[in-house]
């Protein structure tokens, strides 16, 4: 009985050292919002705007870069989100993607990949 004892109250104290334990993130609430603000932009192509109101705000590029040999290849979905970020940032809700083209041996790039197109606002 008194092992016993002596058992649960040492698993009590080490279990009361867990308690104050908590998590620490890189991601502020900002950094999420930024994040996902492209998620509003809509990708069209020239057809999907036959008949369709829209104003062109600018040309935008996204980008995707592997600047160390250690850091993963870049992906062309990342440069789509960034691309789309960057047509928020316009005010847009719409982009007309022209094209992604990879690079290799870029300035400050080990690999590139570069999206390209107009930031759109479509009327609703």
């Amino acid at each position: 009985m008194r092992v016993r004892l002596l058992g649960i109250s040492a698993l009590a104290l080490a279990l009361s050292g867990c308690a104050n334990w908590g998590f620490d993130s890189n991601v502020s609430p900002e950094g999420i919002k930024d994040y996902y603000k492209g998620s509003n932009v809509r990708i069209y192509q020239k057809e999907d705007l036959a008949g369709v109101n829209y104003v062109v705000l600018s040309s935008v590029e996204g980008e995707a870069c592997q600047i160390k040999t250690t850091d993963a290849a870049p992906k062309e979905a990342e440069a789509r989100a960034d691309i789309r970020r960057r047509a928020a940032d316009l005010g847009a809700n719409g982009l007309l993607l022209d094209r992604c083209i990879r690079f290799e041996d870029m300035p400050g790039c080990i690999e590139q990949v570069l999206c390209s197109g107009q930031a759109i606002k479509v009327a609703n």
